[in-house]
């Protein structure tokens, strides 16, 4: 296979129009009955032929082809119309992408060659070379059309996947970078405000016990001012500390941003403080098998598994927390694919943080994991 169909097209309404154009007239020039009920179970033959290379174009392309061709071979031999050959047009449009120039001048010259052979006698000897240039040309011209129309959807999809990828990209940094200034917040608010309100609010308390009568009553108001708006800036830090963690959100604008592929998320609750770098780690690891399941697969549904495991550190009793992200498309696969710059990028990534890269198929399923030792959990802080 040449080059791997990655646009989202739809020909149905195309192809099946085309089929059925073919049909009736192969139909109507028919020369006897018995010839007509033999063309019906080929034509639906071609026609779920077709209906399976609209649904899954880059699956099966040399056996498609080769039954393809010999159904058009059969169809020759029960219908005299040169109006079969739209089939032949049909078939140079539909491997395009698959076939090279060789390969497909081969084809089209092999399926001419035997309408020729099939319809030698009733020509007579008088062979309408002509006729069988024209089509020829036509069938090659149309292989050259096809193939660059679909190069071109090719790269306009890339194009459209590439910017939906920055713009998640983009998204998921804003949000790090707004999650980064909440945090600077709450620490300013704890480490500065918050410490010189507790001072103040000590030291009004102990003014309060030795002022005398008639500012008693003005410092115990200034005390219990001081007191509320501690606890008002407790709330703002805790707040702050509470919002949604940095993964899940920019996990969620990530799948958002990510279209034709529907992206399930089961995040466990104990990393909802996870710390930016070791968030990033996960990030990147759920871009790169959305990228290569759209890329390389038809799966529609992938799933995500980002949990914790305590895990032995050399058969010693110290404990290290390791955290698990496992990815599973809904394609059923029988081999694990050739690791391509992606996936080797992110096994050496892995390499640098101590981390590991697997894969793995189990139940016909490809199952993606990796697993890093976490640098830290950053724990809500609160102001005493």
């Amino acid at each position: 296979m040449e080059h791997t169909i990655r646009h989202t097209t739809d020909w149905t309404y195309s192809t099946i129009a085309s089929w059925l154009g073919v049909t009736i007239a192969c139909l109507y020039y028919t020369n006897s009955q018995m010839l007509l009920i033999a063309q019906i179970p080929v034509h639906l033959m071609i026609l779920a032929v077709l209906w399976f290379v609209i649904k899954r174009p880059n699956d099966h392309v040399n056996t498609v082809s080769i039954t393809y061709f010999l159904l058009l071979v059969s169809l020759m031999q029960l219908s005299s119309t040169t109006l079969v050959f739209i089939h032949l047009i049909m078939f140079t449009a539909i491997f395009s992408a698959h076939f090279s120039p060789i390969k497909m001048t081969f084809s089209v010259i092999a399926i001419l060659a035997v309408y020729t052979t099939t319809n030698f006698e009733r020509w007579q000897g008088d062979i309408p070379w002509i006729t069988l240039i024209v089509w020829a040309f036509f069938c090659m011209m149309n292989w050259f059309v096809s193939r660059k129309i679909i190069q071109s959807l090719n790269i306009h999809y890339q194009s459209r996947q590439n910017y939906k990828e920055l713009k998640a990209t983009q998204s998921m940094m804003n949000a790090m970078s707004a999650e980064q200034e909440r945090l600077n917040l709450s620490r300013e608010l704890h480490d500065t405000l918050g410490h010189k309100l507790t001072a103040l609010s000590i030291n009004l308390d102990f003014a309060k016990r030795k002022a005398t009568p008639e500012l008693e009553e003005t410092l115990s108001l200034c005390h219990s001012l001081s007191q509320e708006l501690l606890e008002e800036v407790r709330d703002i830090v805790s707040n702050q500390r509470a919002e949604a963690s940095l993964l899940k959100t920019s996990l969620e604008q990530v799948f958002s941003a990510t279209p034709q592929l529907k992206c399930h998320l089961n995040l466990a609750d104990n990393l909802s403080s996870l710390n930016q770098d070791d968030s990033l780690c996960v990030i990147r690891f759920c871009q790169e098998m959305i990228s290569n399941t759209l890329k390389h697969t038809q799966a529609t549904d992938i799933s995500f598994d980002i949990y914790l495991q305590p895990q032995d550190d050399d058969g010693k009793k110290i404990i290290k927390n390791t955290i698990i992200t496992t990815a599973v498309h809904n394609q059923s696969e029988k081999i694990i694919p050739k690791s391509g710059n992606g996936l080797m990028g992110l096994k050496e990534r892995m390499i640098l943080i101590n981390g590991e890269f697997k894969q793995e198929i189990r139940e016909n399923r490809l199952i993606n994991k990796i697993s890093f030792p976490i640098k830290k959990i950053t724990h809500r802080a609160v102001i005493s």
